[in-house]
């Protein structure tokens, strides 16, 4: 027995198992079945399967409940679910892996969220039938399907309205079409919507006043339409006062000049002018001064930009005077020899004013300045530095300050219309390239701030949408900083109902979640008990619910992903329940195959000890011993 113990040999065992086949029930508890069905029977028809033994002894059953999330169904259904993701749900069925898994899902077909399900398939082990929620017979409706509108516009500047309206009718009809800013109809038309079609028509308005504009467009019901809530959409448009202000100057010709102009004509947040030294210019007129190739003639208008605290961008240069230059104790000494190199550009990597990932400054063409050394006598940031034939000659090429709360910007090579060009060719487009560098146009012409709080909400948000306030905090040197706590106090100014919150921080952004707000128009006031930092503006949440659109179930969609013969409507259910019990699979048995050592065996351990401990015994007795 001890030697069997030392060889320790292995025995295997096998256990067998019935597993019953999977059966999930997943209930679409979202705001429109409560609309279009009757919620009661649809909890009682809950209640009956959860309880029905005969179900419950073939199936291993899973309840489910989905709207833009899929929950674990314990309780009665709410219908409280602002929208519906039906592809969510098939991919989560999708991903089981057990065999001949059943699905029956409880829907009226309508999805407001999420991936086009009808586009999407069951896996084939799976076995999809449908419970029909809501009547399946179309009503008469017509409805705005989309409102495509600008951000913002300029000023007595014109701006477009773009609607796209449809109807089921099975006519041609002629409907009015609205466009509404505070109960006064600012534009109107007759449309002709051929029968079950749509149509897109636009009208062009013009901004008459500063601030945010909220319109209503809507369309006239058709006779005896019964669901009108889908003929009316709410947006808004922020109407800006002026645009930045760009004066160029130089008195050379020179392709950068060119280059300059046709990248920032084209923006609607610059307005661009071009001057000469002999020109009148009035400096603070303008945002940014772009002062090319600075000679001594150049002396009243810098003179006018330094004493008036005008933001300015020097562009140095084969032509450039920097003896000049050297004088005005604009922060930087240049080596002063006449020859002139050109100088590759390399990106700092430790550069944090603003981004520039989409311009590829390693891969363009080097930009042609005077050769001598540059020194920093102060606090500049160093967006890129020179290259000469592949060595780093530890000398800045581009950069960027503040003083007096004016930012300057100096870039020491001209040429830059090669760096568009070689964009082109490797892109064929201007587009990303001439919206990067107005992005460093724009940032250098806005006032320098100090500790800068921005807040981003959108003024007009839906109830129920996943919207997020966000919050965001620059430091003095135009770095997010996320080392401060933010609190919020908004207020319902129609209820009067105030709430009180510490807002949420991750690595950029403050941020608070709008979506459980009720609808109202609601004042929000944030501050830092850090610092003196406050922020104040408006959000209206609209009563509009994207599942409150619908008036029908739609069967059409459902038939796209579950075979005609297994879809039912509720008043088929018991049938549904009927098919399951008799085309009940049979469990499977599943064996379980083990190997185990024999010491494993505590019954072996202790017969041995007793038999070990009777021979002691039989010997002592003996003698033997």
């Amino acid at each position: 027995m001890l030697g069997v113990l030392l060889i320790n040999p292995e025995i295997d065992a096998t256990s067998y198992s019935l597993e019953k086949s999977k059966l999930i029930f997943a209930f679409d508890n979202s705001e429109s079945i409560k609309k279009l069905s009757k919620p009661y029977q649809i909890n009682q028809f809950f209640n009956e399967i959860r309880n029905d033994q005969e179900l419950n002894d073939s199936y291993t059953i899973d309840f489910i409940s989905f709207g833009s999330n899929l929950i674990s169904l314990e309780d009665s259904l709410t219908f409280s679910e602002p929208n519906t993701d039906i592809s969510k749900l098939m991919e989560y069925v999708n991903s089981i892996e057990e065999d001949n898994t059943r699905l029956i899902i409880s829907t009226d077909g309508n999805q407001t969220i999420g991936e086009d399900y009808s586009l999407k398939s069951f896996n084939s082990d799976i076995s999809a039938s449908a419970l029909v929620l809501g009547d399946t017979i179309s009503e008469v409706d017509s409805k705005i399907d989309l409102v495509n509108i600008n951000n913002y516009t300029y000023l007595k500047n014109k701006f477009p309205v773009e609607v796209f309206v449809s109807h089921n009718n099975q006519e041609l009809t002629t409907q009015k079409l609205e466009v509404i800013e505070n109960e006064n109809i600012l534009a109107s038309k007759s449309l002709e919507i051929p029968a079950g079609s749509s149509v897109k028509t636009e009208f062009l308005l013009s901004a008459e006043s500063v601030g945010t504009k909220v319109l209503k467009v809507r369309l006239q019901p058709i006779p005896k339409e019964k669901n009108i809530n889908n003929n009316e959409k709410i947006n808004s448009i922020d109407v800006i006062d002026s645009r930045s202000k760009i004066l160029l100057i130089s008195d050379l010709l020179h392709p950068d000049i060119g280059f300059f102009n046709r990248i920032l004509e084209s923006s609607k947040e610059l307005e661009f002018d071009y001057k000469t030294t002999e020109d009148p210019i009035n400096a603070t007129e303008y945002d940014l001064v772009i002062l090319y190739q600075p000679q001594p003639s150049f002396q009243n208008v810098l003179n006018s930009v330094i004493n008036n605290n005008v933001n300015y961008f020097i562009i140095g240069g084969s032509h450039t005077n920097y003896s000049y230059l050297n004088s005005l104790d604009l922060g930087f000494q240049k080596q002063l020899i006449e020859s002139t190199e050109e100088y590759s550009s390399v990106l700092n990597s430790e550069f944090t004013l603003f981004l520039v990932n989409e311009l590829n400054f390693n891969m363009y063409p080097p930009l042609k300045d005077k050769f001598g050394d540059l020194k920093l006598n102060r606090n500049y940031s160093i967006l890129l530095k020179k290259e000469l034939n592949g060595i780093d000659v530890e000398s800045p090429l581009w950069i960027f300050g503040s003083e007096k709360d004016v930012k300057q910007s100096v870039l020491f090579g001209e040429n830059l219309w090669k760096w568009r060009a070689r964009h082109y060719v490797e892109n064929s487009s201007f587009t990303e390239f001439d919206k990067s560098f107005q992005k460093i146009i724009q940032f250098l012409s806005q006032s320098k701030f100090q500790n800068e709080v921005i807040v981003e909400v959108e003024p007009l948000i839906n109830s129920g949408d996943n919207q997020l306030l966000k919050v965001f905090y620059y430091n003095s040197n135009f770095e997010i900083d996320t080392r401060l706590d933010f609190n919020i106090k908004l207020e319902n100014l129609i209820s009067g109902d105030v709430i009180n919150s510490r807002l949420l921080k991750n690595s950029e952004a403050y941020t608070f979640n709008l979506s459980e707000l009720k609808p109202g128009n609601y004042s929000y006031s944030i501050e830092s008990p850090d610092n003196d930092i406050k922020r104040n503006g408006k959000f209206e949440i609209l009563d509009f619910s994207a599942e409150m659109q619908f008036e029908n179930a739609n069967i059409e969609n459902l038939q796209k992903i579950i075979e005609k013969e297994n879809i039912y409507l509720f008043s088929e259910k018991s049938e549904l329940i009927t098919r399951l019990k008799n085309d009940k699979p049979k469990p499977i048995q599943k064996s379980i195959k083990k190997s185990e050592s024999l010491i494993n065996f505590e019954w072996l351990i202790l017969l041995l000890a007793l038999t070990l401990s009777l021979e002691w015994f039989f010997r002592k007795y003996k003698g033997l011993i």
